[in-house]
């Protein structure tokens, strides 16, 4: 079946469409099926729905966008380099030290509130809150992270009330628009999208009655602190768990996770360029057939409910 429109131009092009009115210039306007009222307002759910769930193939991930993202970005890596240090005395100290005595001091300062903290570089003995994250903990920060700043640029990018935000079929596709790599909940242990947003319900969710993503934190957060502290909640969570004997609580993560990222990282370099080479001449010195298609009228989705007469009859 040969379509009027393309995919991408039809994605393009459907929120502009309306219903025809008598002031642009008809005689006489007809609606057969239903009157204008209902008419109207098939059309109208039909562009609400559809924007719902069809992709903004044009969409571009603005400055706001970036800025928030390299933010982010410079800021792990400064809470990462803070807590190598600990981290080896940490490890030192484990080896010093045997069974239940290496055990409590293991635990030591998960007591602490961890929302009332006001620095999370320092809770009060120098050591950050971050201080216990393995590669697990620093992966589902930025999975929290991530998956915030999505919901919110995609609303800010696409500028568009009726973009009530991204829904959970094109969830993939607009994070490899906005980060240049791929979202595969396998690497984190789960089957589908779902289940990997319900990883990070404290920080998103899929609303339940559209399927879009959302978000109960404030969609300008400058500061990072909070997506730190709900990371440590969860660990603190799971290891209460481990502890108690449920070993389901253990999580162990792909450490292909740490290679999704370099995609994005040799987009940014430009390709160096070729040394250009004499193409062979095509057979019989004849020019390169050009590309075709079928041909058909143009035109859009059928209107609902009317038909035109006279001058400009639709």
């Amino acid at each position: 079946m040969v379509k009027d429109l393309t995919d991408t131009v039809l994605s393009q092009a459907f929120g502009k469409f309306t219903i025809p009115t008598d002031d642009e210039g008809f005689d006489e306007l007809k609606f057969e099926w239903q009157n204008a009222t209902a008419a109207n307002k098939y059309l109208r759910d039909w562009v609400l729905e559809r924007k719902k769930t069809s992709k903004m193939e044009d969409l571009k991930p603005s400055d706001w966008f970036k800025s928030k993202h390299d933010h982010f970005l410079k800021s792990v890596k400064e809470w990462q380099d803070k807590q190598k240090p600990f981290q080896k005395k940490a490890e030192a100290a484990k080896k010093a030290k045997e069974g239940e005595e290496a055990e409590g001091e293991e635990n030591k300062g998960d007591d602490l509130d961890i929302f009332s903290i006001e620095n999370i570089c320092d809770v009060g003995n120098g050591e950050p809150l971050f201080v216990k994250f393995t590669f697990e903990d620093w992966a589902l920060l930025t999975l929290r992270y991530e998956l915030f700043l999505l919901h919110a640029a995609f609303k800010h990018d696409a500028d568009d009330e009726e973009r009530i935000g991204v829904h959970e079929t094109n969830l993939v596709f607009y994070y490899n628009k906005y980060y240049h790599k791929q979202l595969t909940p396998k690497f984190y242990g789960k089957e589908t999208n779902k289940d990997l947003v319900d990883f990070v319900k404290d920080t998103v969710t899929f609303d339940k009655d559209n399927n879009v993503l959302k978000s109960n934190l404030e969609p300008d957060v400058d500061s990072l602190d909070i997506f730190v502290k709900l990371t440590e909640e969860s660990r603190r969570e799971r290891q209460r768990r481990v502890d108690a004997g449920d070993e389901t609580a253990r999580i162990k993560f792909n450490p292909m996770l740490n290679q999704v990222s370099k995609p994005a990282a040799a987009a940014a370099k430009p390709a160096a360029a070729k040394p250009a080479v004499a193409k062979p001449a095509t057979p019989y010195g004849a020019a390169p057939r050009p590309a075709w298609g079928p041909s058909g009228p143009y035109g859009g989705a059928a209107r609902p409910g009317f038909k035109g007469a006279a001058k400009g009859a639709w």
